[in-house]
């Protein structure tokens, strides 16, 4: 896989230099698993497009792609089967305005109800006083996800719904202090509480929501709207007939099996009266090569039907484990699934990521995980040129 140019450690080496937080607030609106940090897209976005383009990313996960996009001043959008990462792009990418939120806050503060908390699952009523699960059950009945405010009022309780303690040992969320921003199993966090002796703060969540909210940064006047929604990237990639076709789809796909991304959120998928298992069901996972290779065909034939001519379509790959040997997982997707395509590879450029930063941290030094390497690949239409020299970021323009 040749590089054609591509100075591969030198162009990671443009992100490595930025601070470790850097990013527009609402980038952190939600934690999310194998999320990468809006430094990288700002590179591709600004290196690869221009202001006006049309940006995209079929796997947005919590929205980073197409949120960066938006305030560079493109059109961001973003798709993703998990409902979760929908709903997590859509909030970002076309927010509500700070008075349509604050005057729907008031509306939900004046017809505040509690629901009896009896009915609900028992792993959730561990989690909550009564009186704050009372509340969010009366919300997941009153949130309507058709509603831009409400959509992102949902975003913002996802974020915050579970956390860990404050210098002080109270949470920081609705629940009880958790472990980690992602959620343990059921019979793990019971544990955990027995363990610790935890017990759920007392949380008027409308109130939580408005101090949450007041306190969130919002983009300046050179945010340009964009759009995300709910779909699975083999089916019909249902393209919005008003948007062009992208210059740029910038986009991490599912790992060779690594994450399961209902499970580890399946208190925030319970906000949303989903299951966590329900939603993997719905999303790729597979432990075979040949049925990852498959996959992966199938989805860059359908994302060069929305790729302009000239566009570029990069795709993040990390290196994996198989047995005792190290896989360029990205090296293999570029000699089985560009065939019957018109995409030619531009190059491949090699991220090394510490260990500590890698979510996939959790599941230690299992056989067949990912590695610290990810390799970006990047794959041009018929009438793309070849990336230039990338231009000049300064970081501290945008912490």
């Amino acid at each position: 896989m040749a590089n054609n140019g591509l100075k591969s450690q030198g162009l990671a080496n443009t992100w490595h230099k930025a601070p470790r937080r850097w990013g527009h607030p609402l980038h952190s609106l939600c934690s999310y698993l194998a999320m990468f940090p809006p430094t990288i897209p700002h590179v591709f976005v600004g290196w690869l497009t221009r202001p006006g383009d049309t940006v995209y990313d079929p796997f947005s996960g919590r929205g980073t792609t197409p949120l960066e996009a938006c305030l560079m001043g493109r059109v961001g959008m973003g798709s993703d089967a998990n409902p979760l990462a929908w709903l997590l792009t859509s909030a970002k990418v076309d927010p509500p305005s700070r008075t349509a939120l604050a005057a729907r806050l008031r509306e939900l503060a004046l017809r505040k109800k509690r629901l009896s908390p009896r009915n609900a699952p028992a792993e959730i009523r561990m989690l909550f006083s009564s009186g704050t699960l009372g509340q969010l059950l009366w919300l997941r009945q009153e949130l309507n996800l058709r509603r831009k405010t409400d959509r992102f009022l949902l975003a913002v309780l996802a974020g915050s719904l579970h956390a860990n303690a404050d210098v002080r040992g109270r949470p920081r969320g609705l629940t009880v202090a958790m472990p980690n921003t992602f959620a343990m199993s059921p019979g793990y966090v019971a544990k955990y509480i027995a363990r610790h002796r935890l017990v759920p703060p007392d949380v008027d969540v409308i109130s939580f929501l408005e101090e949450r909210t007041s306190a969130l940064a919002w983009p300046d006047e050179s945010f340009r709207r964009g759009r995300g929604w709910l779909h699975k990237v083999e089916t019909d990639l249902a393209w919005p007939a008003d948007v062009k076709r992208a210059r740029l789809i910038f986009t991490s796909p599912p790992y060779l099996q690594v994450i399961k991304y209902g499970k580890y959120n399946w208190i925030r998928l319970w906000l949303l009266g989903l299951e966590g298992k329900a939603v993997d069901r719905q999303l790729f996972a597979s432990s075979s090569l040949t049925r990852y290779l498959s996959f992966m065909k199938s989805t860059i034939c359908d994302l060069r039907t929305v790729l302009r001519d000239d566009g570029y379509l990069c795709l993040v790959i990390g290196d994996v484990r198989r047995g005792d040997r190290h896989m360029n997982l990205a090296r293999a997707v570029a000699r089985h699934c560009l065939q019957g395509t018109d995409l030619r590879v531009l190059g491949a450029v090699t991220d090394c990521i510490p260990v500590k930063h890698k979510v996939s941290r959790i599941w230690k030094d299992n056989r067949g995980r990912a590695t610290k390497t990810d390799r970006i690949l990047v794959l041009g239409g018929p009438r793309a040129l070849e990336p230039g020299r990338v231009p000049d970021v300064s970081w501290s323009a945008h912490v």
